[in-house]
């Protein structure tokens, strides 16, 4: 070994009590530095350190170069010992040092994960889940600290354990027993010599009593809705990411702590890309409310129509997200706007130094039931989302109390969303919709329980269509309703449509497709177009053919992999697949919806009601 200088005797604090220069060793096999004193392999460098060394936030921060105490360091195994000897000892103390940095700022689960092999594993028997690599090491790690509060960690008195305790989400005290083992020999994660790697952590529940079925401290499961109906909380975990959506109201109200709490901002700054329409009229509020919580805001201002979710828009926001700096996990950015601008500023911060945290919050209804499911962002180039990307947000926060100033046009565009739902899932929806929907569009789905209720199911229905499969990996996917003409329709430069009303002219025609095949009763394809009517939806566009339909249908087989894969409902709220409409379908209910619109005018679409018209 070389050093870049002459060694420094050790400080008390880290010399082992038997064997001084075996402990100093054993600290630069873990990867530690010593005070005044950096450690080299022959042809390395500060700037190029050897696999298996620290972190390169670790020469940046003074504090992570003395974490482990004198009574966890062990004096290497004697030659008489056999391998591994003293090395479960040794291995609980790096992970209880590890443990109680990431607790005290979870920033430092990446340097626990250090300590792993790269192939290293945490296994949790109780619940079935194995965590296999450094990545998803880290992902169940970080869910531990993030989901629960951590309280003592420390060595058990048999001291090959480590023994933590916590309050889990639904404040049950709790008790871990995790136990280190390593392979012992060469380590395959870069280094460390005398088992100074873990290879697997398994962790068992100390119980009281019997056991009994708790809420998993990792994090997990299905969708899962709380039985409060005004605040639900909204999470699913499809194995890779984790969806938390929470409801709360007045985000922006002086004093107001919730958003600060769940973004865990510890730099005094929040980044927020901001519709430029929200901006006009919440502006001043949202600067006010960050001084009430001692933020800065740091703010990036875009226009978010339709016609904006562009490369010149999403370039725009890769500048800006330059200018800003965020640090590269610890500033999440808030997109506060509909789901054109969550869609488009998603998309930015997963391409900007390849993906930094990010959260959204929906202002319109499109975008509280539609938008913040989900995980997919993206622009429109050459095609209606032709650009994108999967990308999760940390936290979707859902304030219903922006649809106060939602114009009554993007009220209806979100009702197109609902709609779909409501169809091809959720008959209850339909029942709402057809028995309370006038009033709810005339109050914006504000101040009564059926509007509540309405946004409830609404987004419970992308839950549960969506949560398990966020990634699109089948393709029969009932949300794919509304889908199958709309992009076509909104891609039509001579129609300039908000995305719901492109998913409700196309939900309904499919609907309508649906009566052809005998697939839906006439009674309830008569009752849609009704119920269409009074809410004062999109039924047709002024100038569309059934032509437009046909190169629609054709335009999407190409994005569901070569079939067609076309959802329509067998029933309001049922829906069945079909691979195939012939032209003869098409033309039957474009006849059929042809000799509706021509008897209510007032049904058609036309270009002085588009967004672009404002």
């Amino acid at each position: 070994q070389m050093f870049d200088g002459e060694p420094r005797k050790p400080h008390p604090m880290h010399a082992a009590p038997r064997c001084a220069t075996g402990s100093f060793f054993r600290l630069l096999a873990l990867g530690l530095l010593l005070p005044q004193t950096r450690a080299f392999l022959a042809g390395t460098s500060a700037a190029h350190p050897p696999c298996g060394g620290p972190p390169p936030s670790a020469r940046r921060i003074a504090a992570v170069r003395a974490v482990v105490l004198a009574d966890e360091v062990v004096a290497p195994a004697s030659p008489d010992e056999p391998p591994g000897a003293g090395q479960p000892q040794l291995l609980a103390g790096i992970l209880r040092a590890g443990l109680q940095r990431a607790a005290d700022d979870r920033r430092r689960v990446d340097e626990l994960v250090t300590h792993f092999e790269y192939d290293g594993a945490v296994d949790v028997p109780a619940e079935g889940r194995r965590a296999s690599g450094q990545g998803e090491v880290k992902r169940l790690l970080t869910a531990l600290f993030a989901d629960n509060e951590v309280g003592t960690i420390e060595v058990d008195s048999d001291g090959a354990s480590v023994l933590l305790s916590l309050r889990d989400s639904t404040d049950r005290r709790r008790t871990l027993r995790l136990l280190a083992t390593g392979r012992g020999g060469a380590s395959r994660g870069g280094g460390a010599r005398h088992g100074g790697k873990i290879a697997e952590v398994v962790v068992h529940e100390l119980l009281d009593g019997p056991a009994a079925r708790a809420e998993s401290v990792f994090g997990g499961g299905g969708a899962v809705v709380s039985e409060e109906l005004l605040r639900p909380k909204w999470e699913t975990f499809d194995g890779r990411v984790r969806q938390r959506i929470w409801p709360d109201t007045d985000l922006f109200a002086r004093g107001n702590l919730f958003l600060k709490e769940k973004l865990e901002l510890t730099t005094g700054r929040l980044i927020m890309v901001v519709d430029s329409a929200v901006m006009e009229l919440y502006g001043p509020r949202m600067e006010e409310w960050a001084e009430s919580v001692d933020l800065q805001l740091e703010l990036i201002v875009a226009h978010a129509n339709e016609d904006r979710k562009s490369l010149a828009t999403f370039t725009f926001l890769l500048d800006e997200l330059k200018r800003a700096d965020p640090l590269r996990r610890s500033e999440p950015v808030l997109c506060v706007g509909g789901g054109v601008l969550t869609d488009t500023a998603g998309f930015a911060c997963a391409c900007w130094r390849r993906g930094i945290p990010w959260c959204r919050l929906p202002t319109t209804l499109l975008g509280i039931v539609d938008a913040s499911v989900g995980i997919k962002v993206a622009i429109n180039y050459h095609r209606k989302n032709g650009v994108g990307h999967f990308y999760s947000p940390l936290h979707t926060f859902i304030d219903t109390s922006f649809l106060d100033t939602v114009s009554r046009p993007d009220i209806r565009s979100g009702c197109g969303e609902i709609m779909k739902a409501a169809i091809i899932h959720d008959a209850r929806l339909y029942e709402l919709l057809d028995a309370h929907g006038e009033e709810m569009i005339a109050a914006n789905f504000r101040g009564s329980p059926e509007a509540e209720r309405v946004i409830q199911y609404s987004i419970d229905a992308m839950l549960e269509c969506i949560g398990p499969d966020l990634w699109e990996e089948a393709l029969l996917r009932p949300m794919d309703y509304g889908h199958t003409f709309s992009r076509t329709l909104e891609a039509d430069e001579s129609f300039f449509l908000r995305h719901g009303e492109a998913v409700a002219v196309d939900s309904l025609f499919s609907a309508l497709i649906a009566e052809a095949k005998g697939l839906l009763p006439s009674a309830q394809a008569d009752s849609l177009l009704s119920l269409y009517r009074r809410l004062g939806l999109p039924c047709s566009i002024a100038g569309i053919t059934a032509a437009t339909y046909k190169k629609a249908r054709d335009e999407i087989v190409v994005h569901r992999d070569g079939l067609l894969r076309a959802p329509l409902p067998a029933g309001i709220g049922r829906c069945e697949y079909v691979d195939e409409i012939d032209d003869g379908e098409i033309d039957a209910a474009f006849a059929r919806l042809t000799a509706f619109t021509t008897e209510h005018a007032d049904t058609v679409w036309d270009i002085s009601k588009s967004f672009a018209a404002e």
